[in-house]
């Protein structure tokens, strides 16, 4: 009969013990998530999803870089008509998946061009100023010097495994950058015709609502830096993801369809997704608890 080694065996018991969630929450306890997993930051329901990845063999990134873009835009608290954002920041943090860090930045502002002045409101939102904006180039030629800057590294070649494009959300490329291209005149850029939405891979792999950036750092217990819209707290995010085991796909799409008022492009969604709804057959939706009764008498009639 095989028997298995102290090693195997131990691993074996903490393996039970993560994936049946049979915790001794204290402290002090030898069983507790944050005494098992190599990096001990963070909360319960992150540890316990850390740890059950660290027992998995690590595979191979599918990319060499990661740029993180967050775009800011022109707004107001109460628009009365259909209000027209534009762009008036574009960061990129620029990360290498190998050495896990930041290895390059771009940053400018933007000066809007239907809406130059800002308002209380945006300026109080963004930390952005009017004297930034009087004096920075338009999106046109901010566009320009981004795939300038983006050449010069060798980022948007045909090998689509070279860098992947990271925002917190949908609607950087799929609301700002489609609009801000009909103003500015431009064509949607190859480059980001694919990419990562964050919040979406953070909820997916730790089974935690994401909810704002600083929501998740406090979730991994990482500092948050105050500066919401520079990227840098994104890239650390993204930065933990990667060391907990988080393969980074691609799971949003840029598709050509016109926008309806008020709503963001159709996304296609990653294969991660923990939605049951889509699996769920029509007539489970359709049928109400009204019908399914006379349903069943018309099923079981002769």
């Amino acid at each position: 009969m095989y028997e298995f080694s102290p090693t195997q065996t131990n691993r074996l018991q903490t393996d039970w013990v993560v994936l049946e969630g049979h915790y001794n929450l204290t402290s002090h306890s030898s069983n507790h998530p944050r005494a098992l997993c190599n990096v001990r930051r963070g909360d319960t329901r992150i540890l316990r999803r850390r740890l059950i990845h660290n027992w998995k063999p690590r595979e191979k990134p599918l990319y060499q870089f990661l740029a993180v873009i967050d775009f800011e835009a022109t707004c107001v608290a109460r628009p009365l008509d259909p209000y027209i954002q534009e762009i008036i920041e574009f960061p990129i943090v620029l990360m290498g998946v190998n050495q896990q860090s930041v290895t390059d930045t771009f940053h400018s502002y933007c000066r809007p061009v239907l809406q130059p002045i800002l308002s209380d409101y945006c300026k109080q939102l963004t930390g952005i100023t009017q004297e930034q904006v009087n004096h920075a180039p338009t999106f046109t030629e901010v566009f320009a010097n981004v795939e300038k800057w983006l050449n010069e590294r060798n980022l948007i070649l045909d090998s689509k495994e070279i860098c992947l494009f990271i925002t917190d959300g949908p609607a950087d490329f799929n609301k700002y950058l489609r609009k801000q291209r009909e103003i500015s005149q431009i064509k949607y850029p190859n480059w980001v015709s694919q990419w990562l939405n964050a919040k979406k891979t953070f909820r997916n792999f730790y089974f935690v609502t994401p909810g704002r950036i600083k929501n998740m750092l406090d979730s991994l217990q990482l500092p948050f830096d105050g500066n919401l819209h520079s990227g840098l707290d994104d890239a650390k995010i993204v930065i933990q993801l990667i060391q907990d085991g988080c393969v980074l796909i691609p799971n949003e799409f840029y598709t050509s369809s016109v926008i309806p008022s008020g709503r963001f492009a159709s996304i296609r969604n990653d294969p991660t997704s923990t939605s049951k709804r889509r699996q769920r057959p029509k007539y489970h939706r359709s049928l109400s608890r009204e019908t399914i009764p006379a349903a069943s008498r018309r099923l079981t009639k002769h």
